[in-house]
């Protein structure tokens, strides 16, 4: 409770706001009993809600020793500042402990958000698994292939701001980025971000014997740390992690199959679907001031095709704007420019736009970048 008022204590209130008063939830488990800090990071997990309200960024960075993650450090990247909180109340449930607050935020008055004007698209490869030794008991060796699935059908169907799309056939080692393999991706895939998911823990904690021979219940650990990139940069964005644990129901020797509703009902999987919502909620509140983007893939005359579709929510008549590629110190720009878009036919995963403004075709290339900005 210290780290986080001290926090907000720290926040700078600047003297041009609007307050905006508000209640909102935050949840985290409950690890080795200790309530206080699942109390600390309920209430962080509640204010990054309220900044991703805003518009705002957060991060949350956690590092990991022999799969056991350490402390939580939160990071707050926004305009808009809290100005006063209010524990309205807090509750535990079995392992999971909640908050309720009333928080208030002030934010520059010319800086309202009224969200991102379309769906961006998002690639997901196959997640990543730091101790592969930790999917031997239940021979989960297939998860994750199964979680960046499910993750993908969620997303496409729950969230507001964003479709995604499974790539669980590309392992790719992303622990170390190269900024140019996430571009390529994503001018692949005609993604707008790529979501990496790293599995960090998943460790089984299974009691001995009671009286050497009765088997006792086990709990699996599930910790998650998801990564999203910016196609068009390769830059990361975003990342959080997410930590729960759940009842193991499998024996010491069966198998759990990932392609099964038992292993979806059961609390593990149902926990881990539970934290595939939490990335979802969290992805749509970082989405929402995010402008939406694409490419010119083709050109002929003053025409242009583009990677953007129906399925991005665009529709003829909307108005884009050209973004040039810029290369300096070895990253990549946008450069916004004066020429206009106007998209005339749309198709499902793709459109066609006339290009007009001054020196409309002047130095537009294949490659180069539109963007829709947020209301």
């Amino acid at each position: 409770m210290r780290s986080t008022l001290a926090l907000l204590l720290a926040l700078l209130i600047s003297p041009s706001v609007l307050a905006l008063p508000f209640e909102i939830t935050g949840q985290a488990p409950v690890i080795n009993n200790d309530e206080d800090d699942a109390r600390r990071r309920a209430i962080d997990r509640a204010l990054s809600q309220a900044i991703f309200s805003q518009g705002g960024m957060v991060d949350f960075n956690q590092s990991s020793q022999n799969g056991v993650l350490e402390q939580e450090q939160v990071s707050w990247q926004s305009r808009s500042q809290v100005r006063s909180m209010e524990l309205l109340s807090e509750h535990r449930k079995g392992d999971i402990y909640s908050v309720e607050l009333l928080v208030e935020l002030e934010s520059a008055s010319d800086n309202q958000c009224q969200g991102l004007v379309g769906r961006a698209a998002i690639t997901l490869p196959r997640a990543q698994v730091r101790y592969r030794e930790q999917l031997v008991p239940g021979g989960l060796y297939e998860l994750d292939g199964a979680f960046v699935r499910l993750l993908a059908n969620a997303i496409s169907g729950e969230s507001r701001n964003a479709f995604a799309s499974a790539r669980d056939d590309l392992r790719l080692d992303l622990l170390s980025p190269q900024p140019d393999w996430i571009m390529s991706l994503g001018e692949q895939e005609g993604s707008q971000y790529i979501l990496n998911l790293i599995i960090d823990d998943l460790s089984v904690d299974r009691p001995d014997k009671l009286f050497g021979y009765i088997e006792r219940d086990a709990t699996r650990t599930i910790a998650i740390e998801a990564r999203l990139y910016d196609a068009f940069s390769g830059e990361r964005v975003w990342q959080q992690r997410y930590r729960s644990a759940a009842a193991w129901e499998y024996k010491r020797q069966e198998m759990a199959d990932t392609a099964t509703e038992r292993f979806w009902a059961s609390d593990f999987g149902a926990e881990l679907r539970r934290l595939g919502m939490d990335i979802i909620a969290d992805l749509d509140g970082l989405l929402t001031c995010q402008p939406l983007q694409g490419r010119i893939t083709r050109l002929e005359h003053d025409t242009a095709i583009l990677d953007l579709g129906l399925r991005n929510g665009v529709r003829p008549g909307d108005r884009l704007q050209l973004v040039q590629q810029r290369e300096l110190s070895g990253q990549h720009w946008g450069e916004a420019s004066r020429v206009t878009l106007i998209l005339e036919q749309v198709r499902p995963e793709s459109a066609r736009a006339r290009i007009q403004g001054d020196g409309a075709m002047t130095g537009v290339q294949i490659g180069d970048w539109v963007e829709r900005a947020s209301r």
